[in-house]
């Protein structure tokens, strides 16, 4: 058929009859418009941005997508221990984060080292402060105890061998 030629009738009728089948098909497989039942109407309403009421394919808040990224994964202990080392001189101050530095953090003990002995006192007197200060910035449960250490002693160990001993003694005498 070429442009020039007329079109059929019959031709003009299937098409149509085609047409008017389709949009029956797609009306009976779409979702009513009539909100009758009360699952319906409880799923079609209205959920603030970010939350994962709708399909998997709506748009969420990027924190909210992270989130549950880091709790499928497993990941929210190491989130939070990343998050401690990155914040740490917002959460206790410049003055103690200059001589305070986080050593670990294993099943809720946070182990920290002190630039002398005078800090790490300090420290272990204010533990209970630094706790609340912990558990307002990464929220509650996450470090449950703190240990402070002092400066460590120098090793005299010089190689990969050790020859067994009471070590030295009257090194400065």
């Amino acid at each position: 058929m070429t442009s020039d030629e007329p079109h059929a009738p019959e031709s003009e009728e299937s098409d149509l009859r085609a047409a008017t089948r389709a949009f029956q098909r797609a009306r009976s497989s779409g979702v009513s418009s009539s909100r009758t039942s009360s699952s319906r109407a409880s799923k079609n309403r209205w959920k603030p941005p970010g939350t994962r009421a709708g399909k998997a394919s709506d748009p969420t808040l990027m924190s909210t997508a992270l989130t549950e990224f880091l709790n499928h994964q497993g990941w929210e202990d190491d989130a939070a221990r990343a998050g401690l080392s990155e914040h740490w001189r917002e959460i206790v101050g410049e003055d103690v984060a200059e001589h305070v530095h986080v050593e670990s953090w294993d099943d809720g003990q946070l182990v920290l080292r002190a630039d002398s002995t005078a800090w790490a006192t300090q420290v272990r007197l204010l533990t209970a402060s630094l706790l609340e200060r912990v558990s307002a910035a990464l929220g509650p449960d996450v470090v449950e105890s703190v240990q402070v250490k002092g400066p460590q002693a120098p090793s005299w160990r010089a190689g990969p061998r050790v020859v067994k001993g009471r070590g030295p003694r009257d090194t400065y005498g």
